[in-house]
């Protein structure tokens, strides 16, 4: 793992490993690039640290804006309550730089408090991989640091240790012995930007991935050469560039180029002395593609890769297939899979003789495959209800890597079945790429921040009139350490609840008018949180944890699950005509539908619609909908589907909102994003632009027409290899 190291900044204990600084009670989650500067600030304590020593110690020498260092500094200011007109920590030095002024010490003893909020609640190091049982003893002895020397609950942890032995010689055959794991990560880079699709060539010398700068849509392939740190880029007459791997010999790299107005093919190009030689093309793909995964045949004279069918003008299912590198001999290797978005992430065994491959089965699950190509047989390995970008191979061929719930990095080994967890950091690591050789590269950080933003209530949407000026009164209302997203504002607009990953996995917060905000949920299994919306009342918030829908009381505070009988596919849910129901989108072998379920007995009533995306019911009752094959609002009268409003097309589930005899939508234009409202009674539009490059997936929306906006920016990303 990365070093354990802590320092002791005045009052703050700085755990550079785990990317956190404890203040108090508060454990706050710190972006990887600003540790990497306090870092830097630290080991130079009381000396003045000029720009110029920050980018060749965090930047590797590489090219940053000022703007860039100054948002970093203020990010770290926040993050130790200083201030930088009287600060107590950093103080910035007039065309010198900035100098670190608290007394900096290395932690050898940390309180109890220090060490249950360091370990108990952010996770320890693991030179061990916790079982379940080690997760259970852990849970219970850090009760008991909470609350020593309460007589009652101290009977309590002794009594549940007793259960835990009971269930543990009862279940002695279930329970799998720690294996001693010891996994390091060491940095590869330290660009600004986002990095994806990383490889190492065979030799270790060369690593190729895909980068843009925050903010830009296109991407390009870079190659660096490790020993001199020096990174060429290709150049290449489409757009973008992605999804590069060398072949076995290192001497060329196979990649997707595309155009954002649908030009797509798979490029080969030639690889001499860490620099780029001359491309070639090897296929076409589907001019609608934008991602794909690339793998090459042991032999160099061919590749795999996922794609769709051609003739199909939408979306569809992926399938593999197999192409040589002069472009003939194409062979497709999988059949289309009618539920999900087919095979879409593929890994090549280091013996050569096996294709991992990752198959979309249904909204965040999938299925990891084992493709023998010895014999062409097919195994299902393992299920995760979770968006799995990757897979990669350990070098006996006998296990995989990917990434788990937490964005921890877990190791299936195949033949035993076993899950063991690899890392153990609260800075997220995920799409781990395996070569030839079975080393291991991953991505460190996170693709994007997100934020609650508001706009002031007088908006033109509520005056009721078109706004083509772009500007708009926006504030951020809800910001921190972790991700803020997917308000939903309650009616009256007295209660904001949101999704926030500030204390780890994501839970539902509620923000109240005077500013308070706190978390409501404590899920313990958790993969992704959606659907949430106020009753009409404003008592309860409905949700979705994964593929269990539950309803939040307020009044109580307690949680009910809906335990929706029968054999269903459910993608997602939303209040029923009353408060006796719930309306749920199922979806069954690729056939999609709304039923109302009655809440108490999870009984399902008959369809509502069938061939829909998402619905809602506005506050009378009425049913309004998206179609799956065609686009507009659509709704149900007298037992005929109607057309409310033609240009209407539904992005995510929270992306849309019905108030009162309103609806307001995201709409994607040319590439901006619009607030369209439209009259249900009328049809008619009022549209707001947004502010140019704003990112938005989630809108709120209550009676006074103040509008919520959950939004998004790129974060940086950085490569580390692993050393397991």
């Amino acid at each position: 793992m990365l070093n354990r190291t802590r320092y002791r900044l005045a009052d703050k204990v700085v755990d550079p490993a785990q990317c956190t600084i404890l203040s108090g009670d508060n454990l706050l989650k710190v972006e990887l690039r600003a540790m990497q500067v306090l870092l830097c600030l630290i080991n130079h304590a009381g000396e003045p640290v000029s720009r110029d020593m920050l980018l060749d110690e965090v930047w590797s020498g590489g090219e940053v804006s000022d703007n860039a260092i100054n948002r970093i500094i203020g990010i770290l200011r926040n993050q130790l309550g200083d201030n930088a007109k009287s600060p107590n920590f950093i103080k910035t030095l007039p065309k010198v730089g900035y100098v670190l002024i608290a007394s900096v010490t290395l932690v050898k003893e940390v309180t109890k408090h220090e060490k249950f909020a360091t370990e108990v609640i952010a996770g320890a190091e693991l030179d061990k991989v916790e079982s379940k049982k080690q997760v259970f003893k852990r849970s219970l002895f850090a009760t008991l640091y909470l609350h020593a020397g309460k007589t009652a609950l101290l009977f309590t942890v002794l009594l549940s240790l007793l259960i835990f032995s009971v269930y543990q010689i009862s279940h002695n055959s279930t329970i799998v012995n720690p294996q001693h794991v010891k996994t390091e990560l060491k940095r590869l880079t330290y660009l600004d930007g986002q990095e994806l699709s990383p490889m190492l060539s065979g030799d270790g010398k060369y690593l190729t991935f895909a980068k843009r700068e925050l903010g830009d849509k296109n991407w390009r392939i870079g190659l660096m050469t490790l020993g001199s740190r020096k990174t060429h880029f290709l150049e290449d007459v489409f757009d973008s560039q992605s999804y590069p791997a060398f072949s076995p010999d290192g001497s060329r790299i196979a990649y997707l180029s595309f155009n954002l107005i649908g030009g797509c093919q798979i490029n080969m190009v030639e690889v001499i002395d860490g620099q780029f030689g001359k491309i070639s093309k090897i296929t076409d793909c589907k001019r609608i593609i934008q991602s794909t995964s690339i793998v090459w045949h042991p032999s160099g004279k061919s590749i795999y890769y996922t794609d769709e069918d051609h003739q199909k003008t939408f979306l569809s299912e992926r399938m593999l297939f197999s192409i040589d590198v002069t472009g003939a001999n194409k062979k497709q290797l999988s059949q289309p899979y009618s539920i999900g978005s087919g095979d879409y992430s593929l890994s090549l065994s280091p013996n050569g003789r096996y294709l991992a491959v990752v198959r979309n089965v249904r909204w965040y699950q999938v299925q990891v495959m084992l493709l023998s190509l010895d014999t062409g047989n097919w195994q299902k390995l393992f299920t995760l209800d979770l968006a799995l970008h990757t897979v990669a191979w350990s070098r006996d061929s006998k296990s995989l890597i990917y990434r788990g719930e937490g964005s921890h990095l877990m190791k299936y080994n195949i033949e035993s079945e076993i899950h063991t967890q690899l890392t153990n950091i609260l800075q997220p690591v995920f799409s781990p790429v395996s070569n030839m050789n079975g080393d291991i590269v991953a991505l460190l950080g996170k693709l994007y921040d997100s934020e609650v933003w508001q706009l002031s209530t007088t908006s033109q949407l509520k005056k009721g009139v078109n706004d083509d000026s772009k500007q708009n009164d926006w504030f951020r209302l809800i910001a921190s350490n972790g991700r803020d997203s997917r308000p939903a504002v309650s009616l009256d607009g007295r209660q904001l609840a949101f999704v926030s990953t500030r204390t780890g996995e994501p839970q539902i917060w509620l923000k109240l008018k005077d500013g308070t905000e706190s978390q409501l949920t404590q899920f313990k299994d958790i993969s992704f949180i959606r659907n949430v919306r106020f009753s009409a009342d404003g008592s309860q918030i409905l949700g979705r944890n994964s593929y269990q829908p539950f309803i939040y009381d307020l009044d109580t505070n307690k949680i009910m699950y809906i335990d929706i009988q029968g054999q269903h596919e459910l993608y997602g849910v939303a209040w029923g005509p009353d408060d006796q129901t719930i309306m749920a989108s199922f979806d069954i072998l690729g056939r999609s539908s709304l039923r109302l379920v009655d809440i108490e007995s999870g009984e399902v009533s008959d369809t509502l619609a069938e061939g829909v995306e998402f619905g809602l019911f506005s506050s009378s009752g009425q049913l309004y909908f998206t179609q799956r094959l065609k686009e507009g609002l659509w709704t149900l009268k007298k037992g005929e589907i109607k057309l409310i409003y033609e240009d209407f097309t539904v992005m995510l589930d929270m992306s849309w909102t019905i108030v009162d005899e309103y609806v307001y939508n995201l709409a994607y234009r040319e590439g901006r994003i619009d607030i369209d409202r439209i009259d249900l009674n009328t049809g008619e539009p009022i549209m707001m632009k947004l502010v140019e490059g704003t990112r938005t997936q989630a809108i709120a929306v209550d009676r006074e027409g103040v509008v919520y906006l959950g939004t998004y920016n790129e974060s940086d990303t950085n490569i580390v290899k692993l050393e397991y």
